[in-house]
């Protein structure tokens, strides 16, 4: 299903590393309580998204299923559909069919290899009908943004501050803005997530200009969080500026979470299938760098969570 683990460095294109390993571009799908319909296959809040990142040139195929199980709506997909793609985007702006068993789907997807990136407002709603919630919820490792931290609107907001700086998921990304109409807070004016903090072992890729989540990677890297609506202004107004590289860093968000998983033996960095002194040495050579040498989790940096990998399968030998 997927092409081979590769960590990627700063300013080289997925696409480039996909064809690079001899596989075609990669599949993803749309899975998305968007809006209630009876035809989401033609419907802007569905199509929007799957056209901005057809436009990326980064994929072979975006699918859309309709989560909401309305119409021609499947609801929860079987894993068995899911695994026939690289990676999923999710959000809701409607009810999930299930909000559980969407949940658990997705959970059980990234533990088989899967990436999914996760938009506004399935991880700020505090609708329980909105949000992913099974074992997505009540396990740790999927989540980034913690669940019903709700949402703020009014200021237009763009890219802000860059706290990894050269991250893949900013390849190619100039501008960023999303609009608030003049005068209003809503209807839907710059909607971000409103919840500071991340859940242990997250990383905070980039910020708001106003502060908020822009971009987050959970524990689990193969789970990427946006802090906004992935439909654009194209739309409604009051969405991301379509003029700007909302679509870009969506495709780069899903990229990176379809490069995370399969991998399984993260610890041994050295690639010589034992994690020993060699891949220790490397990490602790490279502690404190941004650098992919030594990078067990592909957040870009060599840290605490990168040490506490290898120390943790110190000595097993890899399949």
């Amino acid at each position: 299903m997927k092409a081979a683990t590769l960590l990627a460095s700063a300013g080289v294109l997925f696409s480039t590393q996909f064809a690079s390993a001899g596989e075609p571009l990669p599949r993803v799908v749309i899975v998305a309580a968007a809006t209630n319909t009876a035809d989401a296959q033609n419907e802007p809040r569905f199509t929007d998204p799957r056209d901005k990142l057809l436009a990326t040139g980064l994929f072979s195929d975006v699918d859309i299923i309709n989560a909401t199980g309305i119409g021609d709506g499947v609801g929860t997909p079987a894993l068995e559909t899911l695994l026939e793609y690289d990676a999923v985007l999710t959000w809701s702006n409607a009810s999930f069919e299930n909000a559980v068993t969407m949940g658990d789907v997705l959970a059980d997807y990234v533990d088989a290899g899967g990436g999914v990136v996760v938009g506004v407002f399935a991880n700020t709603s505090t609708n329980t009908a909105r949000f992913l919630q099974g074992r997505w919820n009540s396990e740790p490792g999927y989540i980034a943004i913690p669940q019903n931290g709700g949402f703020v609107d009014g200021t237009s907001a763009g890219l802000g501050e860059i706290l990894v700086p050269g991250h893949p998921i900013l390849d190619g990304v100039d501008s960023f803005f999303n609009n608030a109409p003049i005068g209003t807070n809503g209807p839907f004016g710059a909607w971000r997530v409103a919840e500071p903090d991340l859940t242990e072992g997250s990383t905070l890729v980039a910020r708001w200009t106003t502060g908020e989540t822009l971009i987050a990677i959970a524990p689990n890297p193969s789970v990427v969080e946006i802090g906004f609506h992935p439909v654009s202004s194209a739309v409604n107004a009051g969405y991301w500026d379509q003029t700007t590289d909302g679509g870009l860093i969506m495709a780069n968000a899903l990229l990176f979470a379809a490069t995370q998983g399969g991998d399984e033996c993260p610890a041994d960095v050295t690639g010589d299938d034992i994690v020993d002194l060699a891949d220790l040495n490397l990490v602790l050579g490279n502690f404190g760098a941004t650098t992919s040498e030594g990078d067990t989790n592909g957040d870009g940096e060599i840290d605490l969570a990168d040490l506490n990998t290898v120390l943790g399968e110190f000595g097993t030998t890899c399949p």
